[in-house]
Order: C-alpha cells, then sequence, then structure tokens
C-alpha cells in the first residue's frame, strides 16, 4: 500500500467523483497552483493509484437490460484450466466482470446482455463451448439497489 497525504486523498475523492474536472478546478480545491497539482495527479497515475479515466453508461438507454452473475465451476483445480478460462472469458464482451472466488464456486462473471434470449445464446454458443466448466448457476437482477464506483482513499 503506498501512503497517501490529505493532497493525494483530496485528489482521488475529487477525480472519483468527476474525472472531466480541470487542472484548475482540482488545484484550487487542494489549495495548489496547477503546476504542482498536474505532477502529483501524474504521480498517482504512473503508480498505478489512478488506473484509467472511463464514462459510466447507462446498459438499459443502451439496450441491454439484463444483467446476470453466473457461478461457474470448473471441472478441476488446475492451474492450465484456470488460465484457459481465464483467457477464454476475456474475450467475451457480454461479460464485464469476472472474479476468481475461495468457496463452494470458482469464478463469478457478471454478464450484461439484450434480453432472455440473448442469455440463452450466451450460454448455449459461447459460454458452454468451454469444455473445462462443469457447472453453471445463475441469478438474474431484478433491481441494481446500489451502483458505486468510488473506492474510499481512508
Amino acid at each position: 500500500m503506498q501512503t497517501l497525504d490529505p493532497t493525494d486523498k483530496i485528489l482521488i475523492e475529487e477525480l472519483q467523483k468527476d474525472s472531466k474536472q480541470s487542472i484548475k478546478q482540482l488545484a484550487q480545491k487542494v489549495n495548489l497552483s496547477i503546476t504542482p497539482t498536474h505532477e502529483r495527479i501524474k504521480r498517482l497515475e504512473t503508480n498505478g493509484i489512478i488506473e484509467k479515466y472511463v464514462a459510466i453508461v447507462n446498459p438499459t438507454l443502451l439496450g441491454r437490460n439484463l444483467m446476470v452473475y453466473c457461478h461457474v465451476t470448473l471441472v478441476k483445480h488446475q492451474e492450465a484450466y484456470f488460465k484457459e478460462f481465464e483467457a477464454f472469458v476475456a474475450g467475451i464482451e457480454e461479460i464485464v466482470e469476472v472474479m476468481y472466488l475461495a468457496g463452494p464456486y470458482d469464478y463469478i462473471i457478471k454478464v450484461v446482455l439484450k434480453d432472455m434470449a440473448d442469455f440463452e445464446h450466451f450460454i448455449a454458443r459461447k459460454i458452454s463451448r468451454l469444455d473445462i466448466i462443469s457447472n453453471i448457476q445463475s441469478s438474474f437482477v431484478i433491481t441494481q439497489v446500489k451502483k458505486f464506483t468510488k473506492i474510499s482513499t481512508e
């Protein structure tokens, strides 16, 4: 873990709220001039604390009305199987998150799709093509109660 001073923490908090703020606006919020503020942000990026800047889109407005969490179990716990699965799912655009787990499942994948027909196509023609998967259990999101991207600096 890297040590952050209060100014770094404020910059991180502000950039998580709105990464489109100008350096001038951010400098005012941390009581520094533009150059040291810019240098601090570059250091946070270089050190990997700030990984990237993205736009968060509304999937429903893009016609993606179905969110599914698929709990995946592989046939064996072998490094080669884990690597094969991870390489395979990396190439499927409907999958937006993949987590390797401890517990009854090996992975949980978050999938964003148009509808149930799209889900059927995803299962039948995409994910089930991988013969190292022994089981997939799916949970369908009814309502997303909280969607938050901010990580605390404390």
